[in-house]
């Protein structure tokens, strides 16, 4: 990582504590709390990373938070909001929640270093999150979906994967995978799938599998 990527990313992470500390953002009333949250709150500490981007391409810049909300210190929350048409764009409102449904943690605290997941705002709008293991076992991987605005919702758009055995036992995997149009790369040889346009909640891991890592092994 750059020094300019890495005063960026600093640079959005405190504007989104700022926006958390300003007025504390309240989810659903069922989710879990942290010690010393109020259900369903997100208390500034808890902000991962942040990013700014137009999500839903309205000419306003957006917001999108990975944040911790319950005990569970290897489970991430994502947080979207949009600007309010009501307010010609002067305030964010809720557009999407989905609480413990990212891989990772704080580095050094309930995760080792090399497991933190990561946001960032794509040219083209998408929200890209990425997921990694570099830090324990023998299989060392990076994960990365990207979630696209389509018709007022937010979908699972794109994937890339890749993964290596550290004791060189088992074939590395390169994957790159258009969701919405069913085409791909995997290991440099192109592949074609059925189109799935799932939402994030829909996103569903079976086996340390999510649909897009089935794609790219061929299940």
């Amino acid at each position: 990582m750059t020094m300019f990527r890495r005063i960026a990313q600093k640079t959005v992470q405190k504007i989104a504590a700022a926006l958390v500390g300003a007025a504390p953002l309240f989810l659903s009333p069922q989710a879990p709390a942290q010690e010393g949250a109020q259900p369903g709150e997100i208390r500034p500490q808890d902000v991962l990373d942040a990013a700014v981007g137009d999500w839903n391409k309205d000419g306003r810049q957006d917001l999108a938070l990975l944040a911790v909300t319950n005990g569970d210190d290897m489970q991430v929350g994502l947080y979207v909001y949009l600007r309010e048409e009501e307010t010609d764009g002067n305030l964010l409102t809720l557009a999407l929640a989905v609480p413990d449904k990212i891989w990772g943690g704080r580095g050094g605290e309930g995760a080792a270093y090399g497991q933190e997941p990561s946001i960032k705002a794509l040219a083209n709008g998408s929200i890209a999150i990425t997921t990694q293991n570099f830090a324990i076992g023998r299989d060392r991987w990076e994960h990365t979906i990207s979630l696209a605005h389509r018709e007022g919702r937010f979908v699972v758009a794109g994937l890339t994967f890749n993964s290596y055995d550290t004791l060189q036992e088992k074939e590395p995997l390169s994957c790159d995978l258009n969701l919405l149009t069913g085409r791909g790369v995997v290991n440099e040889r192109k592949t074609s799938f059925a189109p799935i346009a799932l939402q994030l909640q829909d996103w569903e891991t079976q086996d340390g599998e999510d649909p897009g890592i089935r794609i790219c092994r061929g299940r």
